[in-house]
């Protein structure tokens, strides 16, 4: 797994229009018919494979949200939580939107989003918000969590059942699904909290 920084990422659905696509992906192992598309987006094409990242940015700054119709079931998936016991589990339907941000305290671009990702949470407790370390030591995550003073749930991925489900080659990346259990966003690279407005706006107002 690769850090995702300004200039180095790329956008599976959505992202910062001034990255770049990459010349190679890593750690993409699709395994299902979400990664099995987020996976067409970054690959059609010839060469290398990657003409979908480049259309991506057509559509300007603005996040975009896939149309309700268009919308894939997201794999559900759990996770350990990384303090105290139990599971936290994604991809299931509930009451709210839910926002996954998968980082790791060894990512610098994650460093400096979390406490984004903590405020954004902090005000719209419409969003149910969580957090997937991957690829981390789990005292390492914990210790990171408690300096940013992270109150929403976290779990650690640390045997990549993530990433392979939702074909993740870098970090941070953040998954949006909407209520209902479908994936509505994938956002490669470091959100800021217009970004996260932008992508959840709809997705409350529709529940």
């Amino acid at each position: 797994m690769t850090e995702v920084a300004p200039g180095d990422g790329m956008r599976a659905t959505v992202g910062h229009p001034e990255y770049r696509c990459p010349t190679r992906l890593d750690h993409v192992r699709p395994r299902g018919p979400i990664a099995l598309a987020l996976s067409a987006v970054v690959l059609a094409g010839t060469g290398a494979g990657l003409a979908g990242c480049a259309s991506s940015r057509a559509g300007g700054t603005a996040p975009e949200v896939v149309p309700e119709g268009a919308r894939e079931p997201a794999v559900v998936v759990s996770v350990p939580l990384l303090a105290g016991t139990g599971d936290l589990v994604i991809g299931r339907p509930g009451t709210r939107p839910v926002v996954v941000n998968l980082w790791a305290s060894w990512c610098g671009p994650c460093k400096e989003e979390m406490p984004i990702v903590q405020r954004f949470a902090a005000v719209h407790p419409a969003v149910r918000v969580v957090g997937i370390a991957i690829d981390d030591s789990p005292d390492a995550a914990r210790a990171f969590a408690r300096t940013v003073g992270v109150t929403f749930p976290l779990g650690v991925d640390d045997d990549g059942r993530v990433g392979d489900a939702y074909g993740v080659s870098g970090l941070p990346t953040t998954l949006v699904l909407d209520r209902k259990g479908r994936l509505a966003a994938t956002w490669a690279g470091p959100v800021t909290g217009a970004d996260l407005d932008r992508l959840t706006s709809s997705l409350v107002r529709a529940s």
